[in-house]
């Protein structure tokens, strides 16, 4: 029998490894420990959905579910086949770590869930819809004013807004010398943009200008993390400042009771003409670049309750392994200004660690854990570094296990061009234990399948076992530098292969022939991050000796 169990929390600590549902009616932040980063929120009905950054992952933009803001499932992504977006995302050409799909926008409209997605790598802006959050959805380029596609270089962090009065429009911001937020007129289906013209937005000098690239609404330097909501009479323009070369970086609200602003006589801005915004900071800025000592977490975005409450999800980055990790904090309505945090002083709120859950009664879960590989279908925490070959996996060739096919690297000796990875997110805590079982009948010679740790296009450590002719031997593979361990018994049917971290980012690699007793292998690895992610942890296999091999895994037990 499969045992899948999840272990509990090690600890308190509020400055270790203890998050999300405590089971006593509270929880503690983050309330989400896996990079989620980018974190975009909302509400239809009783239900509550996020949407995430996922860059070279496939599938693109995952989906979570809560009932209670606190205890989030893994339901599906928008972009099941990345390779739509650009054939550098696909598997055969693995060229896009640190690109691809970046901050997320999730709204319900009409009817219909949107996702509006800009890739940041040149394949422009996309808008994905469903009528169910869990897919399928449809994908599109939007189009600019002439019909053309607006495949666009950097523009990114895209936020739709559909009025009262049937218009649409698009905030985005566009990375560079002319760093700012551009308000654009859209058609209320999200195909197009009426003031852009992609020829002038691929312009690197800038600045871009109506009516060909939008209206520039916030003119601060590094404005990005776009969020538009309306409230009482106010429009709601919410972004962060990267950098430290406009206002401070932090995050701000700008609003108006008009869209494009307050001229200095009272009359509305237009499109091409903006006027004013009143402005309001979470809490102290700082002119850090890059600074993570803020006292609040930063991009994200709003979301309400049915009886009235309000919520900000917003990330903050430990610079550490785990990414940039969702926070959940209450929001004080003062003046008509929303003020995440608690103990709101001076107009600003300060960090909780600790806090009831918004909303009793549902069990506590996560959207990354274990697997026993005995459903039909794949589950959809699941993702793959880049489009995979559909043909490299199966859930049916052997009911009840994952079957992983091998296949060149695209460059043999390089982790980062291995062809056939499926992975998590790795949860940084007092202790994570991941541990894989494998059965290897169908392995070839030159075959090599193992458990990885890596920061995507940055570095990797892994504990695998290779075939050479008819032998078995486990290997321990550092920033593709391996080092040989002992060989296997012949015969041996079944391999499980182990890491264990701590919060000290400190990774022990191990393994064993029996499930029971296991041998470690290779240096401390320490866990890291890479282009905008957290440490990830996942399965792979490669044969470059042949396109031929099989392992079959049985189980993937992740413990936390």
């Amino acid at each position: 029998m499969k045992d899948m169990r999840t272990t509990p929390h090690c600890s308190a600590n509020t400055l270790t490894g203890r998050s999300g549902d405590q089971g006593d009616g509270t929880f503690r932040n983050p309330v989400l420990a896996f990079d989620y980063s980018d974190p975009c929120p909302i509400r239809v009905g009783q239900d509550y959905y996020l949407a995430s950054s996922t860059f070279q992952m496939s599938p693109g933009v995952p989906i979570l579910h809560s009932r209670d803001l606190v205890n989030w499932t893994t339901i599906g992504a928008a972009i099941p086949d990345l390779s739509v977006l650009a054939p550098e995302f696909n598997w055969d050409r693995m060229d896009r770590y640190g690109g691809g799909v970046y901050a997320p926008s999730l709204r319900y409209h009409d009817g219909l869930f949107w996702i509006f997605v800009n890739c940041y790598t040149g394949e422009g802006f996309y808008v994905c819809t469903a009528t169910n959050p869990a897919g399928p959805w449809q994908v599109r380029q939007i189009q600019d004013k002439n019909g053309q596609p607006l495949r666009t270089t950097a523009w990114t962090d895209p936020c739709p807004f559909w009025d009262d009065n049937g218009k649409a429009y698009l905030i985005a911001s566009r990375p560079g010398s002319h760093w700012f937020s551009y308000l654009f007129e859209m058609t209320p289906d999200g195909s197009r943009l009426l003031d852009a013209d992609v020829d002038h937005m691929n312009a690197s000098e800038g600045p871009y200008a109506y009516p060909n690239g939008g209206t520039m609404v916030v003119p601060f330097h590094s404005a990005e993390g776009n969020k538009i909501f309306t409230r009482n009479g106010y429009y709601y323009l919410v972004h962060i400042e990267f950098l430290n070369k406009g206002q401070g970086r932090g995050t701000y609200i700008f609003r108006s009771r008009h869209i494009y602003g307050v001229k200095p006589d009272g009359t509305p801005g237009k499109p091409g003409d903006p006027g004013k915004y009143e402005v309001f900071t979470f809490g102290p800025v700082s002119d850090e670049a890059y600074a993570q000592n803020l006292e609040l977490p930063g991009q994200g975005g709003f979301v309400d309750t049915p009886d009235g409450r309000w919520f900000w999800i917003g990330q903050f980055n430990r610079r550490a392994s785990d990414g940039r990790l969702p926070q959940l904090l209450p929001v004080t309505w003062i003046d008509d200004w929303p003020v995440p945090g608690v103990d709101v002083q001076d107009g600003h709120g300060r960090m909780a660690w600790q806090l009831p859950k918004p909303i009793a009664g549902y069990p506590a879960c996560t959207p990354q854990g274990s697997d026993d590989f005995t459903q039909p279908v794949l589950n959809p925490r699941w993702h793959w570094n880049h489009q995979p070959r559909a043909d490299t996996w199966s859930l049916t060739e052997r009911p009840g296990f994952l079957r992983l096919h091998a296949i060149p690297q695209l460059e043999p000796g390089k982790f980062f061009k291995t062809r056939n990875v499926i992975c998590q997110r790795h949860t940084r805590r007092d202790l994570t234990q991941v541990t894989v079982k494998l059965e290897m009948a169908g392995m070839t010679d030159g075959q090599e399948a193992g458990l990885v740790h890596f920061g995507p296009g940055n570095t990797s450590a892994s504990i695998a076992v290779r075939k050479t002719g008819t032998s078995l031997a486990i290997r321990f593979n550092k920033a593709d530098t391996p080092t040989d361990g002992p060989a296997l018994p012949a015969g041996t049917p079944a391999l499980w292969l182990r890491s264990v971290a701590g919060f000290d980012d400190q990774c022990v690699f191990s393994f064993s022939t029996d499930g029971q007793t296991f041998s470690p292998l290779g240096d401390a690895y320490t866990l890291v991050g890479g282009g905008w992610r957290g440490d990830i942890v996942g399965l792979y296999t490669f044969n470059n000796q042949a396109e031929e091999g099989y392992i079959d895994v049985d189980s993937f037990d992740y413990r936390f």
